[in-house]
């Protein structure tokens, strides 16, 4: 692309135009016999470019705020899951010590009563406490 740049106290403009092979080009004097456009060299008033400036300014500042506050909850978030694990795993640890410590085991149904686990149903018990800990317990 070639770009000529005149001296704007000198110019009588800057023209615009398509060549054959379809390159814009841009310069001080049109070509003879091309289609061409005259573009405004006007400069915008300095109190125009600021104005658009400050509102990109304050939209990215309004979107850097925005991430920091989605930031801080996502970080609140993790750690109350990470507290709520912590115990979790607490609970589990002593679940499974408790069933591993031996003894009679039991549980109480819906008349007060004491169920006692036997053999196989003390060993599921063990077997799921471990994968809570497995699981909480990271």
């Amino acid at each position: 692309m070639l770009v000529l740049l005149a001296d704007p106290a000198g110019a009588e403009g800057v023209y615009k135009w398509v060549d054959a092979q379809g390159r814009t080009h841009f310069g001080s004097t049109p070509p003879p016999g091309q289609k061409t456009e005259r573009l405004n060299s006007q400069t915008a008033t300095p109190e125009a470019a600021p104005a658009q400036g400050n509102r990109s300014w304050q939209e990215q500042l309004d979107l850097s705020n925005q991430r920091r506050q989605q930031a801080r909850e996502k970080e609140q978030a993790s750690a109350k899951a990470d507290q709520e694990n912590q115990q979790r795993c607490i609970a589990a640890r002593s679940a499974l010590d408790s069933l591993e410590r031996g003894g009679a085991r039991y549980r109480v149904n819906e008349q007060g009563e004491r169920d006692y686990l036997d053999d196989s149903q003390r060993q599921a018990a063990r077997d799921a406490a471990s994968q809570r800990v497995a699981t909480y317990c990271r």
